[in-house]
């Protein structure tokens, strides 16, 4: 996990590698509340968030 500066009176910005968040999976689900979201890994490498 790596941060990036954003604002100096702001914390950095969190950088999270997708290889870490996915573990090796091709999709996951995230819970943000009362919402579940899905994140997928696509046959061309590219990343799909739905709800």
């Amino acid at each position: 996990m790596n941060t990036l500066p954003h604002n100096k009176a702001e914390q950095p910005i969190r950088s999270i590698d997708s290889q870490a968040l996915l573990a090796g999976q091709k999709l996951i689900t995230i819970q943000h509340g009362l919402h579940q979201y899905v994140l997928r890994l696509t046959k061309e490498n590219k990343l799909i968030l739905t709800k």
